[in-house]
């Protein structure tokens, strides 16, 4: 299966630093893929909050999409590891929870081999659009999108992306706009920045 990455340089990312609100960049047309984070981040010390959960299950009603959402942590060379297939979503466990104050972060792949993977229908998001994600004790939390924005490939703002926040943020990311064979990936990055609006315990 092909991979098409995102090389994010997190050295430090998530130490204490002031929080940032996602900047607002000019959007172009999109496709998607997936990410790769790299070396050795600051993990974030351990937090105890209302609203956070580990998430099992994804949910986006307006692209009809259901999806187990796994575990990921770094590999070796201090990249974020990321599913070998086209169906998992990977959330970056070192960093933040989904719920508690911070970015926490979704990754997805655009294709599997040729065919449609998780995010490919990512772009279609807009602003007031739900994400749910789900626990495995039936616990749901509600986010809405705040903003869309594809960015250069070597120009994502990492601290708006993964780092700390005042904000409930759940950030999804994946690859976009062409690929560029002679590099062997795609030229952009699209991040969906979302804000958690709504937390239901399950029963």
């Amino acid at each position: 299966m092909k991979r098409l990455l995102l090389s994010l340089p997190l050295m430090a990312l998530l130490a204490a630093c002031a929080a940032e609100e996602p900047q607002s960049v000019t959007e172009s047309e999109v496709g998607s893929s997936t990410i790769e984070q790299p070396v050795q981040p600051v993990i974030p010390e351990p937090q105890k909050e209302e609203y956070s959960m580990t998430p099992a299950t994804l949910s986006i009603p307006k692209l009809d999409l259901e999806a187990p959402i796994k575990k990921f942590g770094l590999d070796k060379e201090g990249n974020m590891e990321l599913p070998d297939n086209g169906k998992d979503v990977a959330w970056f466990e070192p960093g933040f929870q989904p719920g508690e104050k911070g970015n926490a972060v979704l990754a997805g792949h655009v294709d599997d081999e040729k065919k449609a993977a998780v995010f490919f229908e990512l772009k279609k998001l807009e602003p007031g659009d739900e994400i749910h994600l789900q626990d495995e004790n039936g616990a749901t939390l509600t986010f809405v999108v705040r903003e869309k924005v594809a960015y250069q490939k070597d120009d994502a703002p990492l601290r708006t992306i993964f780092g700390p926040s005042e904000k409930r943020m759940l950030n999804l990311i994946t690859c976009t706009g062409y690929f560029d064979r002679e590099i062997d990936n795609y030229v952009e990055r699209l991040v969906v920045f979302t804000e958690l609006v709504e937390e239901n315990k399950g029963s």
